[in-house]
Protein backbone atom coordinates (compact mmCIF):
# COMPACT_ATOMS: atom_id res chain seq x y z
CA UNK A 1 0.00 0.00 0.00
CA UNK A 2 1.57 3.37 -1.02
CA UNK A 3 1.46 6.30 0.91
CA UNK A 4 2.90 8.54 -1.91
CA UNK A 5 1.36 11.65 -2.95
CA UNK A 6 -0.42 11.71 -6.02
CA UNK A 7 -0.91 15.44 -8.09
CA UNK A 8 -4.51 16.03 -7.56
CA UNK A 9 -3.54 15.52 -3.82
CA UNK A 10 -1.25 18.37 -4.32
CA UNK A 11 -2.98 20.96 -6.66
CA UNK A 12 -2.15 24.34 -5.77
CA UNK A 13 -0.34 23.62 -1.87
CA UNK A 14 2.45 22.92 -0.41
CA UNK A 15 4.55 19.58 -0.24
CA UNK A 16 7.04 18.72 2.52
CA UNK A 17 9.09 15.78 2.31
CA UNK A 18 11.42 14.14 4.65
CA UNK A 19 13.09 11.32 4.00
CA UNK A 20 15.59 9.64 6.46
CA UNK A 21 17.51 6.25 4.50
CA UNK A 22 18.54 3.10 5.88
CA UNK A 23 21.66 2.94 8.13
CA UNK A 24 25.15 4.32 5.62
CA UNK A 25 28.06 4.43 7.38
CA UNK A 26 28.53 6.87 10.46
CA UNK A 27 25.85 8.85 10.04
CA UNK A 28 21.89 8.11 7.93
CA UNK A 29 21.48 9.93 4.70
CA UNK A 30 18.31 12.96 5.71
CA UNK A 31 16.32 14.29 2.41
CA UNK A 32 13.78 17.16 2.71
CA UNK A 33 12.36 19.20 0.60
CA UNK A 34 9.79 21.80 -0.08
CA UNK A 35 7.41 22.16 -3.23
CA UNK A 36 4.60 24.42 -4.21
CA UNK A 37 3.89 27.66 -5.40
CA UNK A 38 5.73 30.32 -3.15
CA UNK A 39 2.64 31.80 -1.44
CA UNK A 40 1.46 28.74 -0.30
CA UNK A 41 2.06 27.87 3.32
CA UNK A 42 4.29 25.03 4.24
CA UNK A 43 6.15 23.39 7.06
CA UNK A 44 9.95 23.87 6.87
CA UNK A 45 11.99 20.87 7.60
CA UNK A 46 15.39 22.12 9.63
CA UNK A 47 17.63 19.20 10.58
CA UNK A 48 18.53 19.31 14.34
CA UNK A 49 20.41 16.47 15.05
CA UNK A 50 21.99 12.97 13.09
CA UNK A 51 24.22 10.33 13.54
CA UNK A 52 24.77 6.92 12.87
CA UNK A 53 21.09 5.42 13.09
CA UNK A 54 18.81 8.30 13.53
CA UNK A 55 17.79 12.05 13.04
CA UNK A 56 15.90 14.86 14.96
CA UNK A 57 13.98 17.35 12.70
CA UNK A 58 11.49 20.36 13.21
CA UNK A 59 8.71 21.33 11.39
CA UNK A 60 8.82 24.69 11.71
CA UNK A 61 5.98 26.14 10.15
CA UNK A 62 6.43 28.82 6.73
CA UNK A 63 3.68 31.52 6.54
CA UNK A 64 -0.14 32.23 8.20
CA UNK A 65 -1.78 28.87 8.60
CA UNK A 66 -3.87 27.18 8.30
CA UNK A 67 -6.65 30.22 5.77
CA UNK A 68 -9.21 29.16 3.48
CA UNK A 69 -7.71 27.60 0.22
CA UNK A 70 -4.95 26.03 1.90
CA UNK A 71 -3.62 22.87 1.33
CA UNK A 72 -0.77 21.71 3.46
CA UNK A 73 1.23 17.91 2.82
CA UNK A 74 3.57 15.87 4.58
CA UNK A 75 5.05 13.25 3.61
CA UNK A 76 7.31 11.53 5.81
CA UNK A 77 9.57 7.80 5.00
CA UNK A 78 11.66 6.30 7.44
CA UNK A 79 14.19 3.88 6.20
CA UNK A 80 15.45 0.41 6.98
CA UNK A 81 16.79 0.49 10.45
CA UNK A 82 16.66 4.30 10.61
CA UNK A 83 14.62 6.00 13.62
CA UNK A 84 13.67 9.87 13.30
CA UNK A 85 12.10 12.09 15.55
CA UNK A 86 9.73 15.28 14.36
CA UNK A 87 9.19 17.92 16.40
CA UNK A 88 6.54 21.05 16.21
CA UNK A 89 8.03 24.61 17.69
CA UNK A 90 4.40 25.63 17.80
CA UNK A 91 0.84 24.60 17.60
CA UNK A 92 -1.66 25.50 14.53
CA UNK A 93 -4.17 27.11 14.34
CA UNK A 94 -7.04 27.08 11.44
CA UNK A 95 -8.68 30.56 11.76
CA UNK A 96 -11.90 31.57 10.44
CA UNK A 97 -12.54 30.55 6.58
CA UNK A 98 -15.38 32.62 5.71
CA UNK A 99 -16.86 29.83 3.95
CA UNK A 100 -13.97 28.30 2.74
CA UNK A 101 -12.20 25.44 3.27
CA UNK A 102 -8.28 23.95 4.26
CA UNK A 103 -6.63 20.67 4.58
CA UNK A 104 -3.96 19.21 6.04
CA UNK A 105 -2.75 15.86 4.88
CA UNK A 106 0.15 13.78 6.17
CA UNK A 107 1.74 10.50 4.34
CA UNK A 108 4.08 8.24 6.49
CA UNK A 109 6.03 4.73 5.34
CA UNK A 110 7.98 2.95 7.53
CA UNK A 111 10.60 0.28 6.16
CA UNK A 112 11.67 -2.68 8.23
CA UNK A 113 12.74 -1.60 11.38
CA UNK A 114 12.11 1.96 11.28
CA UNK A 115 11.13 3.84 13.56
CA UNK A 116 8.92 7.46 13.89
CA UNK A 117 8.28 9.58 16.53
CA UNK A 118 6.24 12.91 16.07
CA UNK A 119 5.51 15.38 19.50
CA UNK A 120 2.81 16.91 17.60
CA UNK A 121 0.94 19.79 19.09
CA UNK A 122 -2.15 21.36 19.46
CA UNK A 123 -4.27 21.91 16.59
CA UNK A 124 -6.51 24.50 17.10
CA UNK A 125 -10.22 25.08 14.88
CA UNK A 126 -11.33 28.10 15.44
CA UNK A 127 -14.49 29.52 14.89
CA UNK A 128 -15.51 29.62 11.18
CA UNK A 129 -12.78 27.38 10.21
CA UNK A 130 -13.67 24.21 7.96
CA UNK A 131 -10.33 21.71 7.61
CA UNK A 132 -10.49 18.35 6.66
CA UNK A 133 -7.20 15.72 7.95
CA UNK A 134 -6.36 12.82 6.77
CA UNK A 135 -3.33 11.03 8.08
CA UNK A 136 -2.40 7.43 5.98
CA UNK A 137 -0.15 5.12 7.36
CA UNK A 138 2.14 1.80 6.11
CA UNK A 139 4.45 -0.45 8.81
CA UNK A 140 6.83 -2.87 6.97
CA UNK A 141 7.57 -5.58 9.87
CA UNK A 142 9.25 -4.46 12.79
CA UNK A 143 8.70 -0.80 12.27
CA UNK A 144 7.52 1.18 15.31
CA UNK A 145 5.68 4.37 15.38
CA UNK A 146 4.75 6.66 18.62
CA UNK A 147 2.45 9.92 17.43
CA UNK A 148 0.94 12.37 19.64
CA UNK A 149 -2.03 14.62 18.53
CA UNK A 150 -4.15 16.80 19.88
CA UNK A 151 -7.27 18.85 18.33
CA UNK A 152 -8.60 21.70 20.48
CA UNK A 153 -11.81 23.13 19.35
CA UNK A 154 -11.96 26.69 19.25
CA UNK A 155 -9.61 29.24 21.24
CA UNK A 156 -10.26 30.02 23.97
CA UNK A 157 -14.22 31.37 24.96
CA UNK A 158 -15.33 30.78 21.30
CA UNK A 159 -17.41 28.56 19.77
CA UNK A 160 -15.10 25.48 17.82
CA UNK A 161 -15.19 25.55 13.85
CA UNK A 162 -15.21 21.79 12.33
CA UNK A 163 -12.38 19.27 11.56
CA UNK A 164 -13.02 16.14 9.92
CA UNK A 165 -10.45 13.51 10.43
CA UNK A 166 -9.55 10.28 8.84
CA UNK A 167 -6.61 8.31 10.77
CA UNK A 168 -5.42 4.84 8.98
CA UNK A 169 -2.49 2.47 9.79
CA UNK A 170 -1.96 -0.70 7.53
CA UNK A 171 0.83 -3.78 7.65
CA UNK A 172 2.49 -3.70 4.12
CA UNK A 173 0.76 -6.15 2.77
CA UNK A 174 -2.48 -3.99 3.42
CA UNK A 175 -3.97 -5.42 6.43
CA UNK A 176 -5.21 -2.85 8.64
CA UNK A 177 -4.07 -1.78 12.15
CA UNK A 178 -6.32 0.99 12.63
CA UNK A 179 -8.93 2.85 10.82
CA UNK A 180 -11.16 5.82 11.86
CA UNK A 181 -13.02 8.80 11.05
CA UNK A 182 -14.32 11.66 13.22
CA UNK A 183 -16.49 14.82 12.02
CA UNK A 184 -15.88 17.10 15.06
CA UNK A 185 -17.70 20.55 15.49
CA UNK A 186 -20.15 22.57 17.38
CA UNK A 187 -22.76 19.84 18.24
CA UNK A 188 -20.04 17.24 19.44
CA UNK A 189 -20.05 19.63 22.64
CA UNK A 190 -23.37 18.66 23.28
CA UNK A 191 -23.71 16.37 26.33
CA UNK A 192 -23.21 12.48 25.34
CA UNK A 193 -20.36 13.62 23.26
CA UNK A 194 -17.78 15.91 23.81
CA UNK A 195 -19.74 17.99 26.58
CA UNK A 196 -17.75 20.50 27.90
CA UNK A 197 -14.73 19.12 27.22
CA UNK A 198 -12.80 21.12 23.63
CA UNK A 199 -9.30 19.35 23.48
CA UNK A 200 -9.40 15.46 22.28
CA UNK A 201 -5.60 14.35 22.98
CA UNK A 202 -4.38 11.11 21.35
CA UNK A 203 -1.09 9.34 21.56
CA UNK A 204 -1.26 6.13 19.07
CA UNK A 205 1.26 3.92 19.47
CA UNK A 206 1.83 0.98 16.87
CA UNK A 207 4.50 -1.45 16.04
CA UNK A 208 5.16 -2.35 20.29
CA UNK A 209 3.03 -2.92 23.36
CA UNK A 210 3.01 -0.35 25.91
CA UNK A 211 2.56 -2.31 29.91
CA UNK A 212 -1.24 -2.04 30.75
CA UNK A 213 -0.64 -0.04 33.79
CA UNK A 214 1.45 2.78 31.96
CA UNK A 215 -1.73 4.26 30.50
CA UNK A 216 -4.36 6.07 32.34
CA UNK A 217 -7.80 5.97 31.44
CA UNK A 218 -8.46 5.74 27.60
CA UNK A 219 -6.50 3.22 26.79
CA UNK A 220 -7.49 1.09 23.71
CA UNK A 221 -5.62 -2.04 23.00
CA UNK A 222 -6.13 -3.17 19.02
CA UNK A 223 -6.42 -6.22 17.55
CA UNK A 224 -3.38 -6.67 15.44
CA UNK A 225 -1.27 -4.72 18.38
CA UNK A 226 -0.22 -1.08 19.38
CA UNK A 227 -2.29 1.26 21.63
CA UNK A 228 -4.63 4.22 21.20
CA UNK A 229 -4.83 6.73 24.00
CA UNK A 230 -7.68 9.15 24.48
CA UNK A 231 -8.05 12.02 26.95
CA UNK A 232 -10.38 14.49 26.81
CA UNK A 233 -9.91 18.07 28.55
CA UNK A 234 -11.31 21.87 28.93
CA UNK A 235 -7.85 23.11 28.26
CA UNK A 236 -4.51 21.74 26.43
CA UNK A 237 -2.50 22.14 29.65
CA UNK A 238 -5.04 19.53 31.28
CA UNK A 239 -3.77 16.55 29.69
CA UNK A 240 -1.29 14.50 31.35
CA UNK A 241 2.36 13.69 29.93
CA UNK A 242 2.38 10.17 31.28
CA UNK A 243 1.13 8.67 28.15
CA UNK A 244 3.65 10.64 25.77
CA UNK A 245 6.64 9.38 27.96
CA UNK A 246 5.92 6.45 27.98
CA UNK A 247 5.55 5.92 24.52
CA UNK A 248 8.34 6.97 23.61
CA UNK A 249 10.53 4.82 25.42
CA UNK A 250 11.82 1.46 26.02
Amino acid sequence: MSTTISTSELASGSLTRVRVGAVDGTRVRVQTDVTGPATAPALRPMLLASDARSARISLVPDGAMLLAGDQVTVEVEVGEGASLTLVEPAGTVAYDMDGGRASWAVRISLAAGATLVWAGEPFVVSAGADVTRDTRVTLAPGARLALRESLVLGRHGERPGRVSTTWSAHEHDGRPLLVESLDLGASSLAPGLLGRHRVLASVTVLGRDIPSDAYPDGRLDLERGGTLWRHLASESHEVPHQPWECATTG
